[in-house]
């Protein structure tokens, strides 16, 4: 798995940093844990101040194209970033009531 980062774009206003990549795989699409530590790793971040957005790919291509946010600090990534913990558990809610 091999990944090129393609455009890097600051945003001052969010404490964060946009990034748009091409992600090349050989079997099944990686999940957004693969991705997260392979970004981390490429730009030297920690694994907890990076957040996936989406992963696109074509059905039956090898690659996929990747948005990403790398935040300066914890704080502002959770402040910006919705909890998916929360959202699940919502979920399991509304279907316990149905």
């Amino acid at each position: 798995m091999q990944i090129n980062i393609t455009n890097k774009k600051d945003e001052p206003l969010l404490s964060r940093t946009k990034i748009l990549a091409t992600l090349g795989f050989d079997k099944a699409t990686p999940s957004y844990q693969e991705v997260t530590s392979l970004i981390a790793t490429q730009l030297k971040a920690d694994e907890k101040l990076v957040a996936i957005k989406h992963i696109y790919n074509l059905f039956g291509d090898k690659k996929a194209d990747v948005i990403a946010y790398v935040y300066n600090d914890e704080a502002k990534k959770q402040f910006i970033e919705p909890k998916l913990k929360e959202k699940k558990e919502k979920k399991a809610k509304t279907a316990k009531k149905a």
